[in-house]
């Protein structure tokens, strides 16, 4: 067994890089909601609460305005484009994966999968609270597992390189992991086996399974928000699955959520920003990367 070379950080990036890139029908909120949620509205942003709130510790470096003779020169012009009408949610928990020379005994039965393979642990808390969050946001939100297919620092390099991390990566699905302690491959895709109970499991490529899903899922009207709404409740139900065994990073983003709504009060935000936030700050304390899948 082989710890992989490389840590989730560095294989996160490239993929949610070549994941949004590579498909026109997928992108990141922030790129296109900024303009809809008022993201360029000023909120004394030297106060710590809202640095906080945005997962950081002190305010960061900045420029004074004045001196750019702001608003006429500084502001930016808006893109040219209106916002998509949104289909899915695509949340991903990317995992670090340990390689195998020889079958495990683990998969003794299982006569699917041969080595050399690949393997990553699945969280019991993590688990249970993505499947919370996939079973409350059905039909509007795909929930999955990311971990690469490969273990070197030289394959993710030359991944990285050539743009093919995506086709070099495993992305199982979390209601096929249910009950399960581990997920293990022996290819790219979703087709594996799990344990303990070992079950061969095998799904449909991660991009196939969205599309189908966006076209089984209600469409919004371009501009129509209401998804952001039922997607941060559902976010927020998934936090607090765990009411009997709460860690500190279910309590931190729970202290976060107040904070937001002392200052949704204060600044009278847009009910659509405070969803948008709420979102991005379960993201963050539980390290999720959240993607968008449109009908363009």
């Amino acid at each position: 067994m082989i710890q992989s070379e490389f840590e989730e950080k560095s294989y996160e990036g490239p993929l949610y890089n070549q994941l949004e890139r590579g498909h026109h029908e997928l992108f990141t909120p922030g790129q296109v909601l900024e303009n809809t949620l008022g993201f360029d509205a000023g909120l004394f942003v030297a106060q710590a609460a809202v640095w906080e709130t945005l997962g950081y510790k002190t305010p960061l470096s900045g420029a004074a305005l004045a001196y750019y003779d702001w608003p006429y020169a500084w502001r930016l012009p808006r893109p040219n484009i209106k916002l998509p009408r949104f289909r899915l949610n695509l949340f991903l928990q990317a995992k670090r994966p340990v390689y195998y020379r020889r079958r495990p005994r683990a998969l003794r039965t299982i006569t699917t999968i041969a080595a050399p393979l690949w393997s990553f642990r699945v969280t019991s808390h993590q688990q249970r609270r993505l499947e919370v969050l996939a079973d409350r946001l059905k039909g509007k939100a795909h929930v999955t597992y990311a971990a690469a297919a490969f273990h070197t620092y030289n394959a993710l390099f030359t991944h990285t390189k050539h743009r093919t991390i995506v086709q070099n990566s495993t992305f199982p699905s979390i209601e096929k992991l249910a009950g399960h302690e581990a997920w293990y491959y022996q290819t790219p895709g979703a087709q594996g086996a799990a344990n303990p109970n070992p079950e061969s499991i095998e799904e449909p490529p991660l991009l196939e399974r969205l599309r189908d899903l966006a076209h089984a899922s209600e469409t919004y009207e371009s501009g129509d928000l209401k998804w952001l709404d039922l997607t941060s409740r559902g976010v927020i139900e998934a936090a607090g699955v765990e009411e009997r065994d709460i860690d500190g990073l279910t309590a931190q983003f729970f202290d976060d959520l107040q904070t937001l709504e002392r200052l949704t009060a204060r600044f009278e935000l847009r009910p659509s920003l405070l969803a948008y936030a709420q979102i991005t700050l379960f993201t963050i304390r539980f390290d999720l990367n959240w993607l968008i899948v449109a009908d363009l």
